[in-house]
C-alpha cells in the first residue's frame, strides 16, 4: 500500500491481509487506575473487563465460543483480563462500516484492530476525539514497543500525538513472489527467465506451445486481475509501483506520474495487444485468478508467499507433475526489479477514548509481546500444547493439522508479532511448503513505499478521487481505450487537483524526517 495505506485499500491494491484480530486489557492484581475492578474473593487479585469488537466468522467446536473457550480462560488466569467479545462481520469493508456504525451511535468498544488499509478512518476518528491518543501510555511497556519497528510509529500518528499500535502479522513484511511452472520450462526446453525479454518469450511459449500437453490452446502466457498491485513485478521492472511514493534523484516522489510509469504502461499495453496477457484481466477477480494456477492454465504468475498453502498446493494435487518454483522478478531495462513491498505494519491496534482500563489493555499487548506467550496461540498450552497441537520430530515442532485446524480460531486472539519471523511457526505448518524462503524471497526484492508517514490532510482531501483517476486512466491505457499520451493528461490533472498539494506535504513530512 501506499502512499497511504487507505490509498491502496481505495484503489483495490491490498494483498489479501489478515482479518481484523481481538485485543484485550489486563492488570497484575486488584483495580488499575484507571479501571474499577470486577468481582473478586478473598486473597484473589481482581479482574478487569475489557470490550473487545473483533471480526466474526470463526468456527468453534461444540460447547465454545468467543466468550467461552481454553484460550480465553488461559487469557484470564495469566493476565487478570476477562475479554468480553463482541464478533462483528468477516469481511473487512462490512466490518469497518460496522465499527463506523458504532461510532456514530456512541457503542464504542474498548478495543479494536483494523487492517491498515483505514488509516484514514483511523486520523477522521481521531481528530473527532474517539480514538485515545497513547502518548505517555506505552513508556513502561518495553516488550510492546520492541514489537514495533520504530518506524511503524510514523503511519498512526495525527498532529503529533500517537493513536494506535502497528501490528504485523503472520508473515512480518513478506508480500508477493512470482511462481513458475519450472515442469513446463523443461518440457519446452526453456531456461529460468531473467528479464522482461525472457519473461515475455516464456509467456509466448506457455501461450502457443502447448505446455501441459492436452493438446489444445487452453494455457496462458501472463496473467493478471482487477488490482494492479497484484502483479507489481511488471512495474517494478521499470522502479515504479502504483500509488507508492519512491526515491529518485534525491527526493521522495510520487510513482505514478513519473515517466517511468508511462513507460511500464506501454509495456503492458504491448502485452495486452498481443494477448500475453490474459485480456480479460480488468474485470477478473483474485479468486479466479487463483483458479487459473489451480486448475493448470496458467505456468507464470504473482502470488503471495504462502501460496504453496493454497493454490499452487492445489495445482500439485491437480497434477502431480506440476512443479513450481519461485523466482526472482524480471530485470527492467534499466536494470530495475522488484515486488511491492509492504509496509512494517499489516493492522492497527486501537483503544477508544471512552476505555477505562486503557492500562490494562497495554500490559496485555505487552504481555502477549513476550515470545513464550504469544506462542502459547500457537502451539497451544497445557493439554492443548505438545501431543495434542504438535508433536517433536528431529528438534522440529510439527503441528496437527486435526487439532490446529478445529481450533484455529485461537490465532485470532494472538494480536501481537515480533519483528523477527517467527520460523518455528512457519516451519512448524510443513517444510514442504518452504514458507520461510518464500517469505525472505519476498522481501529480498520488495520494493517499499517511501512514504511512512500518516495521511496528510491534503491527502485525505483529495486522495480517493486522484486514485480514482487513476485506476480509469492506466485501465484505459494498458486495454487500448486511450492512447499512451493519456498519461501525460493524467500527470497534469493530478498535479492540478490535488496532487501538487500531496506532494508538497510529502516533501515537508520529508524534511521534517531528515532533521530528526
Amino acid at each position: 500500500m501506499k502512499r497511504s495505506k487507505a490509498r491502496l485499500r481505495r484503489i483495490g491494491m491490498t494483498l489479501a491481509l489478515s482479518s481484523a484480530l481481538v485485543a484485550a486489557g489486563c492488570t497484575s492484581g486488584g483495580a488499575g487506575k484507571d479501571g474499577a475492578a470486577g468481582e473478586t474473593k478473598e486473597g484473589e487479585a481482581a479482574v478487569q473487563t475489557v470490550k473487545v469488537y473483533m471480526s466474526g466468522g470463526a468456527k468453534f467446536p461444540e460447547g465454545e465460543d468467543y466468550n467461552h473457550n481454553p484460550w480465553i480462560e488461559m487469557v484470564k488466569k495469566e493476565t487478570g483480563v476477562k475479554l468480553e467479545i463482541e464478533a462483528g462481520p468477516a469481511e473487512t469493508n462490512e466490518f469497518m462500516n460496522k465499527l463506523s456504525l458504532k461510532f456514530a451511535s456512541d457503542d464504542l468498544p474498548d478495543l479494536f484492530v483494523i487492517p491498515s488499509s483505514s488509516q484514514t478512518w483511523l486520523m477522521e476518528n481521531a481528530k473527532l476525539g474517539a480514538i485515545m491518543a497513547l502518548d505517555g501510555k506505552l513508556d513502561k511497556y518495553p516488550n510492546l514497543k520492541n514489537a514495533v519497528y520504530p518506524e511503524a510509529w510514523d503511519a498512526v500518528r495525527y498532529e503529533g500525538k500517537t493513536y494506535a499500535i502497528p501490528v504485523l502479522n503472520d508473515g512480518n513484511t513478506g508480500t508477493d513472489n512470482v511462481y513458475i511452472r519450472k515442469d513446463w520450462l523443461d518440457k519446452l526446453n526453456l531456461p529460468i527467465p531473467k528479464t522482461l525479454d525472457d519473461f515475455v518469450e516464456v509467456a509466448r511459449a506457455f501461450r502457443d506451445r502447448d505446455p501441459d500437453g492436452n493438446g489444445k490452446a487452453d494455457t496462458y502466457g501472463m496473467i493478471a486481475y482487477d488490482t494492479m498491485l497484484g502483479w507489481s513485478h511488471l512495474f517494478g521492472a521499470f522502479g515504479v509501483i502504483p500509488g507508492f511514493w519512491i526515491e529518485k534523484d534525491g527526493k521522495i516522489v510520487q510513482s505514478d506520474i513519473q515517466p517511468e510509469m508511462k513507460e511500464a504502461l506501454a509495456f503492458i499495453r504491448k502485452l495486452h495487444e498481443e494477448k500475453l496477457l490474459d485480456n480479460e484481466w480488468p474485470v477478473t477477480k483474485k479468486a479466479a485468478y487463483n483458479e487459473k494456477v489451480a486448475t493448470g492454465k496458467a505456468g507464470l504468475y504473482e502470488g503471495n508467499w504462502a501460496a504453496t498453502r493454497s493454490e499452487l498446493l492445489t495445482s500439485a494435487k491437480n497434477d502431480p507433475k506440476a512443479e513450481w518454483i519461485a523466482i526472482a522478478p524480471p530485470v527492467g531495462p534499466g536494470g530495475k526489479q522488484g515486488v511491492f513491498g509492504d509496509p512494517r505494519y499489516k493492522t492497527f491496534a486501537v483503544i477508544s477514548s471512552k476505555a477505562k482500563n486503557v492500562d490494562a489493555i497495554l500490559r496485555l499487548l505487552d504481555w502477549e509481546a513476550v515470545p513464550e506467550n504469544r506462542d502459547k496461540f500457537v502451539f497451544g498450552f497445557g493439554q492443548y500444547g505438545e501431543g495434542f497441537m504438535y508433536t517433536k520430530e528431529n528438534g522440529k515442532l510439527k503441528l496437527n493439522f486435526e487439532n490446529h485446524n478445529k481450533y484455529g480460531y485461537r490465532q485470532q486472539f494472538m494480536f501481537m508479532q515480533p519483528k523477527e519471523l517467527n520460523d518455528r511457526k512457519m516451519e512448524s505448518l510443513g517444510a514442504e511448503f518452504k514458507l520461510v524462503e518464500y517469505i525472505n524471497n519476498s522481501v529480498r526484492y520488495g520494493i517499499r513505499n517511501a512514504f511512512t508517514g500518516g495521511p496528510t490532510p491534503s491527502m485525505i482531501e483529495y486522495g480517493s478521487s486522484l486514485d480514482k483517476l487513476r485506476d480509469e486512466t492506466f485501465t484505459k491505457i494498458v486495454v487500448g481505450e486511450s492512447p499512451l499520451d493519456a498519461f501525460d493528461e493524467f500527470v497534469k490533472t493530478y498535479k492540478a487537483k490535488g496532487g501538487d498539494k500531496i506532494i508538497q506535504d510529502v516533501e515537508n513530512w520529508a524534511k521534517t524526517k531528515s532533521s530528526t
